[in-house]
């Protein structure tokens, strides 16, 4: 049997920019739906097993029984839970220790994040239940199961390489799989950045159009080529108009931006209070180090569903 991983954030979607623009909560209900829907799309693919973290919340529990016969053959990791970010780390680790020939994660970009840092090369399947979602798929939950299914048991690869940003400081180290922003601010607090007059300066690893967030400024500068992530001064008068989150259309101040490679080190400003690492603030900033490296491969649907 193939095995695939699978970890349910049941906490994503509930931080504050619910309350500073329109982030939805996702419920537990409707993220087991989700899972549930994506377990019946990997069950119509043989000889494909699951193993997932067995989450407090129940959340796929909930989904194994909402799909019934038609899902996946699913077990539960022998792991301690924590009931925190913790939990996502260390079920990733586990799986690539296990071999799992994919990961597919249920949240939004900071539970990506925390599977990114237990597996840092994972071959990823992120399913949107998040309130930002600029890396993972909002596609139908059946369409990337069945995807998922067909790119394990074939034998072309169906994973493309993207790229991460790590930061190192005295506090220690972490990952970004979509931005990593220094911020002004010297708490942490509630943790979601919401104003852009607290940006200082940012590394970003895409340039979609349709993203929400650090990733729409970017994409005012074109495109983004492959394995670089994009530097960016904030602050000045000049201004680019951006979705820094649902429901929320802001005017960013912007110095200007640098395309940096793989492998490209950035001192980050010593000035500044402290890094968030996908739109959440995490680590104090001074004496900090940013590189540009490869990051998760990110499932390509097209290919996976490619003569199916």
């Amino acid at each position: 049997m193939t095995l695939v991983g699978l970890i349910a954030n049941p906490m994503s979607s509930k931080d504050i920019r619910r309350l500073t623009g329109l982030a939805r909560v996702i419920d537990i209900e409707e993220k087991a739906n989700l899972v549930a829907r994506f377990l019946v799309g990997l069950g119509a693919v043989p000889d494909v097993a699951v193993r997932a973290l067995d989450d407090q919340a129940g959340l796929v529990r909930r989904a194994v029984a909402l799909a019934g016969s038609a899902a996946a053959p699913l077990d539960f990791l022998e792991i301690a839970i924590e009931g925190s970010e913790s939990d996502t780390r260390s079920a990733a680790a586990l799986l690539a220790e296990m071999g799992a020939s994919a990961l597919a994660t249920v949240g939004g970009d900071g539970t990506v994040r925390a599977a990114a840092e237990g597996w840092a090369r994972a071959p990823l399947v992120p399913l949107a239940a998040g309130t930002n979602n600029a890396f993972a798929f909002s596609d139908e939950p059946t369409v990337v199961g069945l995807a998922t299914g067909l790119a394990v048991t074939r034998r072309a690869s169906a994973f493309s390489p993207t790229t991460a940003v790590e930061i190192e400081t005295t506090n220690g180290s972490a990952i970004a799989v979509i931005d990593a922003v220094v911020v002004s601010d010297r708490w942490v607090g509630s943790g979601a950045i919401w104003e852009p007059s607290h940006l200082v300066e940012g590394l970003v690893t895409s340039a979609r159009r349709t993203a929400v967030g650090i990733a729409s400024v970017s994409a005012a500068f074109g495109p983004l080529a492959d394995g670089h992530a994009r530097l960016l001064g904030f602050g000045g008068s000049s201004v680019v108009q951006a979705v820094f989150g649902p429901g929320l259309v802001l005017d960013v101040p912007v110095t200007g931006y640098e395309d940096l490679p793989i492998g490209t080190e950035h001192r980050l400003d010593v000035e500044a209070g402290l890094v968030a690492l996908d739109g959440e603030r995490r680590l104090p900033a001074p004496g900090g180090v940013a590189r540009v490296v490869d990051g998760p491969r990110l499932l390509d649907l097209g290919l996976a569903l490619a003569n199916f």
